[in-house]
């Protein structure tokens, strides 16, 4: 039974109690390949175990994008109570856990680090991505949950056609291109309330897909 491109990497929320997206991917793997566990989901707490999580991903062979659920802001992410991942220690550990490319996209469930800004500074050539998704603005967790679920649900059946097609296959960034047109023609507000957007590597840095 195959398994899913996608992988999930998720940090507690709250100190007194706990919601989790695992179950959004498990119902999308469900759909895709009739199996919920189809994707790779672990746990982080802190920068260390952080790097140790995406060194495993990023060497794994299968995965090929990353979704980050934890806390944000503008320069750094992380679970919170005084722990964070500056902007720096994360792309050094995407470096290290990319070392062979194989991670081609980046979606940050987080709030306010889907900026430019941010975009630039990840995609460089030496994390090797491709392409980063996420959101500008604060996110209420359940709109951004269903949000992020039909960007995965078609994302994956963006997957399911490449596999198939034996001409014209297309690449990591062109499905990720795809699936974020589709989810905004579905939800207008994912952009114009939450500021979502995704961001490709260029050769001079990063180009937004949404102005």
């Amino acid at each position: 039974m195959p398994r899913s491109r996608f992988a999930v990497i998720e940090s507690r929320w709250w100190d007194d109690g706990n919601h989790s997206v695992r179950a959004l991917f498990e119902a999308v793997c469900a759909i895709h390949h009739d199996n919920p566990s189809a994707f790779y989901y672990d746990m982080f707490a802190d920068r260390s175990s952080l790097r140790r999580v995406l060194g495993t991903r990023g060497g794994d062979d299968i995965t090929e994008v990353l979704y980050v659920a934890t806390h944000g802001n503008e320069t750094e992410i992380g679970p919170g109570n005084g722990v964070t991942i500056s902007r720096t220690e994360f792309r050094n550990a995407l470096e290290e856990g990319n070392a062979n490319a194989q991670v081609k996209g980046l979606y940050l469930g987080t709030c306010l680090t889907g900026n430019m800004n941010t975009a630039r500074f990840l995609l460089d050539q030496r994390t090797r991505l491709e392409w980063l998704a996420g959101y500008r603005e604060t996110v209420d967790w359940i709109d951004g949950s269903a949000i992020d679920m039909v960007f995965f649900h078609k994302l994956a059946a963006e997957y399911r056609r490449n596999k198939s097609r034996r001409r014209g296959k297309l690449t990591a960034r062109e499905m990720a291109h795809e699936a974020a047109s589709q989810l905004l023609r579905l939800v207008p507000g994912a952009h114009a309330t939450y500021g979502f957007n995704i961001y490709f590597r260029e050769r001079d840095g990063a180009a937004g897909m949404f102005a």
